[in-house]
């Protein structure tokens, strides 16, 4: 039994399991409004472009219908990421939610943009293009967020001056044949 008064032994010697050094997670710098205003656009842009996606089903040209259908089951992805709350009595929403908290915002923006394109390349009209759009700007706000904050002005000045390199022009000018 260890006595209180003694210190625990340190890592590595006998009695004690080595510690492995932690990761750390790289620090998000996004605006706590920016990561809202993200999930709030992806939220109701999903459940909008449902609605509408919905309504761009009813239609017989089968090419509007399969737009339709596209846009539904987008938007019903981004609601399930963003808004998991929304669809908690279906079984496999919590685990994606979890895994998709832990992906990385510029997977988030790419994944929100790729399914966002094919309706619109498939049906352009007004619905359509509201619906996909929506969910097209969750991506790119979630982009915005991969990307971070921007330097100062400072910085950004000094980058600029030691970038500078020294344009040599030809005196002479290029003979023609």
């Amino acid at each position: 039994m260890m006595n209180s008064a003694q210190p625990p032994p340190a890592a590595g010697q006998p009695g004690q399991p080595q510690q492995l050094p932690q990761q750390q997670a790289p620090s998000n710098q996004a605006p706590w409004w920016m990561k809202y205003a993200a999930k709030a656009l992806g939220a109701v842009g999903g459940l909008i472009a449902i609605g509408l996606g919905a309504f761009n089903c009813v239609t017989v040209t089968p090419l509007y219908l399969l737009a339709g259908i596209w846009q539904i089951m987008a938007g019903f992805l981004v609601t399930v990421l963003e808004a998991p709350f929304l669809c908690m009595f279906i079984d496999f929403v919590q685990n994606l939610s979890k895994k998709m908290e832990n992906a990385s915002a510029f997977f988030k923006g790419g994944l929100y943009i790729a399914i966002a394109i094919p309706a619109v390349l498939m049906c352009q009209t007004a619905s359509i293009i509201i619906g996909s759009g929506l969910i097209f700007s969750a991506g790119v706000l979630n982009g915005l967020m991969a990307l971070g904050k921007k330097a100062s002005r400072e910085e950004m000045l000094g980058n600029a001056a030691s970038d500078k390199v020294p344009i040599v022009v030809d005196p002479q000018p290029m003979a023609t044949s």
